[in-house]
């Protein structure tokens, strides 16, 4: 995260702009009101305030460091009270370093220099004014998060609509649909019964993706019951041609992942894989959990001298984004491609 002063070009005339106004504070407060002459009020001041021009930038750094939500309210409390007393420290040690450098009135043996009030109301002072700008800086952090969420949660929407159109667009594919209706027609005359069966299959996969919200989650066993179903039909038109190998471990049938995410990486085995295939084609599907988290692996083989058809990559970058959005990391999507094997590796962590 940028720093707030030194990375915003308005950030150092207003930090600036503060920090005058904190000097001619001290100011009226030595000269009006304890009746100090101009210069010592100057020299009083500007001894307190110098150090601070450089210590409150920095302060910013121990804020990025100490993280509230990753180590507890408590210790981010000691963190800074630790630092706070280093940081207090410093600033007054800076204060009479520059006060006395200036200021040539003598001081009786063993007493301290007075700035503007004695030593430990001006540590009381110097703590009050890290608290003070602590606390700013960790508004900024909340604001900044906030926004970013905000973005995240329109980005989402936006990407959800186009995901719902590219669903849709698939659901309603004509290719899909008038080759699906093609094998039903043929299987009409050779066996009914398994072209009705197809007709069903059809109609509860068009169903089910229509009916799905894609900002909401699933769990694997409703996701993978559709994904079947879009399979098998397509089998019906490939036949031995495509090989479906599932190997899911039952404990992840109730763990929870995005609607309709595997689909597209399917259709881009489909695509890929067994439309330019003369040679069957196994699409093998692996479920488990490690570290808690569901894990799924979409592989298939293809075949390496085909022309495989032109396209962009939306539907897993797709993949990508969605992800992105809803976990907040770009790690949870790993694909490999090796001689003539394409493989998806897939990670969704599981909230509690």
């Amino acid at each position: 995260m940028e720093h707030p002063i030194l990375s915003n070009r308005f950030g150092i005339p207003i930090y600036l702009g503060f920090w005058f106004s904190f000097t001619g504070m001290l100011f009226i407060i030595d000269w009006y009101f304890q009746n100090a002459l101009y210069q010592d009020a100057t020299l009083s001041a500007l001894s307190i305030s110098l150090p601070l021009l450089i210590i409150a930038p920095s302060i910013w750094f121990v804020v990025r460091h100490v993280d509230v939500e990753r180590i507890g309210r408590l210790a981010a409390a000691l963190h800074h009270i630790a630092v706070a007393i280093i940081m207090v420290a410093i600033w007054l040690s800076l204060t009479y370093l520059i006060f006395s450098f200036f200021d040539k009135t003598p001081i009786p043996k063993g007493a301290k220099p007075e700035v503007i009030m004695p030593y430990y109301w001006l540590a009381f002072m110097a703590f009050a004014v890290y608290d003070y700008i602590v606390m700013m800086y960790y508004m900024i952090i909340y604001y900044r998060n906030f926004k970013e969420k905000i973005e995240q949660e329109s980005d989402l929407k936006d990407l959800v609509k186009e995901a719902e159109l590219n669903a849709l667009k698939s659901q309603i594919n004509p290719h899909f649909l008038f080759n699906s209706l093609n094998s039903v027609s043929s299987l009409t005359l050779i066996r009914p019964e398994q072209s009705r069966e197809m007709l069903v299959k059809l109609s509860t996969f068009l169903r089910y993706s229509l009916d799905q919200d894609l900002k909401e989650l699933n769990t694997l066993a409703n996701e993978m019951k559709n994904s079947r179903l879009y399979l098998e039909i397509e089998k019906v038109r490939f036949g031995d041609r495509l090989i479906l190998d599932f190997e899911t471990d039952p404990i992840c049938d109730d763990l929870r992942l995005p609607n309709l995410i595997l689909q597209p990486i399917y259709e881009n085995a489909i695509k890929h894989g067994v439309h330019e295939s003369l040679e069957p084609v196994s699409i093998q599907t692996k479920a488990f959990v490690r570290n808690k988290n569901l894990m799924i692996q979409i592989s298939n083989n293809f075949d390496k001298d085909a022309i495989s058809p032109k396209g962009k990559g939306i539907g897993l970058k797709n993949i990508q984004e969605r992800l992105n959005l809803i976990y907040g990391r770009t790690d949870l999507i790993a694909i490999t491609r090796m001689e003539s094997n394409f493989c998806v590796n897939l990670e969704f962590p599981q909230t509690s």
